[in-house]
């Protein structure tokens, strides 16, 4: 027990103090090290999970994914998410668990249980984040150590059972590596850039996992950093970046918050993805008062992505990013396909 004792001892110091005694840490103490640890929070989850990172890092060293992991209870999953090749996971209980890695999908030997469900029901109210009548799925993000989650969870009536999808972001990817991995080309990268310059609307439209997000906060680079944009989404998924004119909200209320932006004085708007009709309105609100405006789609192609918005408002001065993802026996491949401008 020294070392769990020595913990209670220098939380406050940061950790300086333990530093020389990590040597002195067994494994079989990993059980209580993890359960004291639990027990610190900090203002909000994410700063939480941050400070439990930095604090298994500094005992455990590349352990300490999982061991944080751990924390919130997300045992099952832990492995999977500690595997760099891993990009997202689905959790279905009673199931074998999926996962996509580089090359394809593959079911793994775990075998779900209510646990993972009920530590992402947790850590969604610990986000402020409710199933209600009107939302009867939620969506939310998590972010320490560099890495970046977006977990969304599906419960009955709308699905026949609980599930959960984990997508996995490890680093964010810029459009200078999607250029050199093929993700577009330089007519492509000139003709988005031309259009961000030019103050179009920019959606991002695509099958899941087509690499949508990662586009979006790639060309969050092509906007000057001095002006100020507003990322409204309860995911968070766009770093924190101190050369930006940054406003960030996780709220899933994106019709409020678009008019509470008129006070403001914002330039930009990143709505995230468009999926229920308030998102629609949110979007059809931001871009009838003038705010350049960015989202996230799900389509099949530029027609199927016209169709959608102009259900809701109508589509000009908009730039549509349409992605492609092929299968091949040893990978998946992403790419622009077309790009469209109305």
């Amino acid at each position: 027990m020294y070392i769990l004792n020595k913990i209670l001892q220098c939380i406050e110091c940061k950790m300086s103090c333990i530093e020389k005694d990590i040597c002195k840490f067994k494994s079989e103490e990993l059980p209580d090290l993890i359960k004291i640890i639990s027990r610190i929070f900090k203002k909000d989850i994410d700063s939480t999970l941050d400070f439990r990172y930095s604090l298994f890092k500094k005992i455990l060293g590349e352990e300490a994914l999982k061991a944080t992991l751990h924390s919130v209870d997300l045992l099952e999953v832990a492995e999977l998410i500690s595997d760099p090749e891993v990009e997202d996971i689905v959790v279905i209980p009673g199931r074998p668990v999926y996962v996509t890695k580089k090359w394809g999908k593959h079911k793994t030997d775990v075998v779900a249980t209510q646990r993972t469900i009920r530590a992402i029901l947790k850590l969604a109210r610990l986000k402020g984040i409710e199933l209600t009548m009107s939302r009867p799925s939620l969506r939310f993000g998590l972010r320490f150590g560099g890495m970046r989650m977006r977990i969304s969870l599906d419960l009955p009536p709308i699905v026949p059972y609980p599930q959960a999808y984990i997508r996995i972001h490890r680093k964010k990817i810029t459009l200078k590596e999607m250029l050199k991995e093929g993700f577009l080309t330089k007519d492509q990268l000139s003709t988005l850039l031309s259009a961000v310059r030019s103050g179009l609307h920019v959606v991002v439209a695509g099958a899941p996992g087509s690499g949508k997000t990662s586009l979006l906060v790639a060309l969050d680079d092509l906007i000057p950093p001095n002006l100020q944009r507003v990322y409204i989404d309860e995911a968070d998924e766009f770093e924190e970046d101190p050369q930006k004119n940054q406003i960030k909200i996780a709220s899933v209320d994106k019709v409020r918050e678009v008019y509470a932006s008129l006070n403001r004085n914002i330039d930009v708007v990143f709505i995230g993805e468009l999926q229920y009709p308030d998102h629609f309105e949110a979007y059809k609100i931001s871009t009838e008062i003038g705010l350049q405006t960015f989202a996230t789609l799900h389509a099949v192609s530029v027609e199927d992505a016209l169709k959608r918005l102009g259900k809701y408002t109508e589509v000009k001065n908009t730039a549509i990013v349409l992605l492609s993802k092929k299968y091949y026996k040893d990978k998946i491949e992403r790419k622009i396909s077309e790009i469209h401008v109305k």
